[in-house]
């Protein structure tokens, strides 16, 4: 639904200079963004959401980040980082690092209504048994944020990561923040402690795996790349009308030729045609005994070398129950437009994953 409706605004704000049709495109914009983060927080707590892990020097990304991390806090907290320069890489997704450290800088401001003393650690830990709950006998990147802040009672500081709860005012918070940390700490195998007494203040630790540099070969460019249009042909699969509708038209004015299909079968009667296509971009979960997986592995079969992107809206559990997670690219529903269009040229110039901003 939330891809209907975002595809839509995106034609209302591409076709029209009406001034208050912009405005309120723009704001429904901004409520779809809002739902899409919530989905995406409830699936980091259960643990269900795709990772695009990588190594990642945690220091660098502070570094990057400190600017903003001032800017949240605000004048009234002194911001101070201890990191130790010889730190390990951990095996983490660097966007969601990048979301759980935010969550836990602002729960530290929030607790310092006075202002007060905000501190970012990093440093190597090497876990034994027994030493910290949780934690394995292996090496970890322990990254903590420490406040000076109101602290917590032991009945809050007991159910701190559990999804909504949450000891704010209505409307002043949602009760996911730090839950989204322990399921983003969590799936990346790691662990998490959280120290905290009432007018002392707080630490929440992240233990996050330790990993090695990947070979020159398999890193990836850091230089951005243009939003390109195209003029492949595309086959489209999918069984909402809307979805198809809304998707086939903006591809179109990216300059590509569709043709759509409502189900496998019909997708496969096309394919079995006269005509011609570079790439399949297809839903994975489908009516009538046929998933998005098993038209790709046939479409491969019928046309050697048609390139595959496959989309949905679903959790990694039920990606999984379909073999959708590693075998083919795959871009999250609600997508953007901009997003899609960038995914497909990756796609069409040979990549086989998409990272997971995608």
């Amino acid at each position: 639904m939330l891809t209907v409706v975002s595809g839509n605004l995106e034609l209302v704000e591409t076709a029209t200079d009406v001034g208050k049709v912009r405005k309120f495109a723009a704001a429904a914009r901004r409520a779809i963004n809002r739902g899409a983060k919530l989905t995406a927080q409830l699936l980091a707590f259960s643990r269900q959401q795709t990772l695009n892990p990588k190594p990642v020097n945690a220091n660098q990304l502070i570094s990057e980040f400190q600017e903003l991390i001032r800017q949240a806090v605000g004048a009234g907290c002194e911001v101070r980082l201890r990191t130790d320069d010889r730190l390990w890489l951990c095996n983490v997704d660097p966007a969601l690092l990048e979301t759980a450290l935010l969550n836990l800088v602002l729960n530290a401001r929030d607790a310092m209504p006075d202002g007060g003393v905000l501190e970012i650690e990093t440093k190597n830990f090497v876990g034994e048994e027994g030493a910290v709950a949780g934690c394995s006998a292996r090496p970890y990147v322990r990254l903590s944020v420490a406040d000076t802040g109101c602290g917590m009672s032991p009945e809050v500081r007991d159910r701190v990561f559990e999804p909504f709860f949450t000891t704010k005012e209505v409307g002043k918070g949602t009760g996911l923040g730090l839950s989204m940390v322990y399921g983003f700490v969590r799936q990346s195998g790691g662990h998490i402690t959280i120290e905290s007494a009432l007018g002392v203040g707080t630490t929440i630790a992240l233990y996050l795996p330790k990993t090695t540099p990947r070979p020159e070969a398999e890193k990836e460019t850091t230089q951005p790349q243009a939003i390109a249009t195209g003029s492949e042909r595309i086959l489209l699969v999918d069984d909402d009308e809307d979805i198809l509708q809304v998707t086939s038209t903006m591809l179109t004015s990216y300059g590509y030729q569709v043709s759509c299909a409502r189900n496998g079968a019909e997708a496969l009667r096309i394919l079995q045609s006269d005509q011609e296509f570079e790439l399949l971009f297809s839903d994975i979960v489908m009516p009538n005994g046929m998933t998005g997986v098993e038209l790709a592995r046939e479409a491969r079969r019928l046309r050697r070398g048609i390139k595959i992107l496959l989309t949905s809206g679903y959790a990694r559990d039920v990606l999984q129950r379909h073999d959708a997670v590693d075998e083919f690219p795959i871009i999250r529903k609600p997508f953007r437009f901009v997003d899609l269009a960038r995914s497909l040229q990756a796609v069409l110039r040979g990549a086989t994953s998409l990272s997971a901003d995608r």
